[in-house]
């Protein structure tokens, strides 16, 4: 009799290991990639800029073999590049002022306001550093403030150009495509990780 028994729990234990190990791979890849569908595709189906999340995450090899965390941490990393490659272009603007198209009244103004995005996209830097280490501690609601500020950021140095046109029909924001293109890759990056909550 308790050779049957010990029979028994010989012949559990590895069935409720394999049952564990299968849901555990249930939880690991949460979104539906049936049908041949990489998580890249399941991924970007859930962002609002989808061929924009669908190229940079692809630019980066190592999202093939990834999962949603990592994926995640590709969109901020792709998120601080592409800020601290815009606060070199607004670097290169300032030491470049007399070129831009600002109108002779404005040059002054234009003067701060890239002083302003200079700072906005340091901030924004910054947050998105920090945004990275509370993904790791898997703190994603700090991760939705740090990132949302960031965007902010990019906004405010919007709007002091926008500030200066209203004076001058003549006057253009440089960054108004870099701050776009900043806020898409960002909303991107706050879309996919949500889906890790």
């Amino acid at each position: 009799m308790a050779s049957r028994k010990a029979l028994d729990q010989c012949l559990v234990l590895p069935i409720l290991l394999m049952n564990c190990f299968v849901l555990l791979g249930q939880c690991a890849r949460p979104l539906n990639t049936e049908g041949g569908e990489d998580l890249v595709t399941a991924t970007c189906k859930h962002t609002l800029h989808f061929e924009l999340c669908i190229s940079t995450l692809r630019s980066v090899p190592a999202s093939k073999t990834s999962d949603l965390k990592v994926l995640a941490e590709i969109a901020l990393n792709l998120s601080t590049t592409y800020a601290a490659d815009t606060l070199s272009y607004v670097h290169e603007l300032q030491s470049n002022s007399s070129a831009a198209n600002y109108g002779s009244n404005n040059i002054i103004y234009a003067s701060r306001c890239l002083s302003d995005c200079a700072e906005e996209y340091s901030e924004a830097i910054e947050d998105l550093k920090d945004s990275k280490e509370a993904l790791a501690d898997g703190d994603c609601d700090q991760v939705d403030t740090l990132v949302s500020a960031a965007m902010s950021d990019a906004e405010t140095c919007e709007d002091g150009f926008k500030d200066m046109q209203s004076g001058d029909s003549d006057s253009t924001s440089p960054l108004t495509e870099r701050n776009r293109y900043f806020s898409e890759l960002c909303s991107n990056a706050l879309a996919i990780t949500k889906l890790l909550v």
